[in-house]
């Protein structure tokens, strides 16, 4: 065995000695962080680990099935009864058990039909996964979900928030603007709209990246930190937030502390008729305080009343400018 596969070894039994602890009451979730951070080795070992146990946990009804009559009362209970999370830490006892596992997987396995959810501009929605995550779609959204125990959702557009419980069989994946959040348990909020993507982190820890991009393009964000991204142009921005205020619009309120104006603007597009656009006179100014949603059409009238703005319809885009601005 080369260096490069002992590494690689020990990597995964590392991450499978983690994973089996994610449910125990004593799970070091800050040291657990640092770990995956430490080597993009770990990220991929960790992420092939826990994929592994949701599609094993995904084919176990198609497996069953097809197993020998026979064997049903032998076999299947001591299958059903064996913990995920102990099929996981036995993979650290060599590549034999591991291609075991391997060849289970192609047995195909029944996928729940594609559900898509829309709201309207003035309804919000409370969506109960299979897997027993919630999630909260605010106004003006659309979204897919597909999948069972490690389900993927699409946001078209809007936003939604997450309340992922801990599971080590199964990984929630959220995808938006070209770009992917992974889950293994917390409580997080995704938007997507007008050329923008935010995840912002409330509870535990996410992973986001581009879609179909390498474990090394992994950015984790912790409790307490959002992810601005612009796809088009491919930048992202890292920032501190407050996690009491992660999806504030589900309580029909946007609530800032010096937050620049151009980031207020963004949010208030998705409820508002036209998008809006910060011209350069006013691209320095900041805002502090709380807006409410309703139907979003006074959310700029409540803006320009506390900030030095006037606001312009130009070509169906509502331009916000500094007063006395050109």
């Amino acid at each position: 065995m080369t260096d490069t596969e002992t590494g690689t070894r020990t990597a995964i039994d590392a991450a499978a000695a983690w994973h089996a602890q994610l449910e125990s009451p004593d799970m070091d979730w800050a040291r657990f962080g640092a770990w995956l951070e430490a080597d993009a080795e770990h990220r991929r070992a960790y992420e092939s680990i826990a994929l592994l146990d949701a599609e094993i946990a995904d084919a176990a009804p198609a497996i069953a099935a097809r197993l020998p009559a026979n064997d049903v009362d032998t076999v299947a209970p001591a299958a059903a009864m064996r913990p995920a999370r102990w099929r996981l830490a036995a993979l650290g006892g060599g590549g034999a058990l591991a291609a075991g596992l391997a060849l289970l997987l192609v047995v195909p396995s029944a996928e729940t039909a594609a559900q898509i959810y829309t709201t309207g501009r003035s309804e919000t929605r409370a969506v109960t996964l299979a897997d027993g995550s919630r999630m909260q779609i605010d106004r003006g959204s659309r979204v897919t979900v597909s999948g069972a125990r490690s389900p993927v959702i699409e946001i078209a557009q809007g936003a939604a928030s997450f309340a992922v419980r801990h599971d080590p069989s199964r990984v929630l994946t959220v995808r938006a603007g070209g770009y992917e959040v992974r889950d293994i348990g917390t409580r997080f909020d995704v938007v997507s709209a007008h050329g923008r993507v935010a995840v912002t982190v409330a509870q535990g820890m996410v992973g986001v990246r581009p879609i179909g991009g390498e474990s090394a393009d992994m950015t984790t964000l912790h409790a307490g930190q959002a992810l601005d991204i612009t796809p088009a142009k491919q930048i992202a921005a890292r920032r501190s937030i407050d996690p009491a205020r992660v999806a504030d619009w589900a309580d029909g309120r946007l609530e800032y502390d010096g937050a620049p104006l151009a980031l207020v603007a963004a949010d208030i597009s998705r409820y508002a008729d036209r998008p809006l656009m910060v011209d350069p006179s006013a691209a320095d100014l900041r805002f502090s305080g709380v807006l409410t949603i309703g139907d979003g059409s006074r959310l700029v009238d409540q803006l320009r009343a506390v900030l030095p703005i006037r606001a312009r319809a130009v070509g169906g885009v509502v331009h916000l400018d500094a007063r006395g601005g050109g």
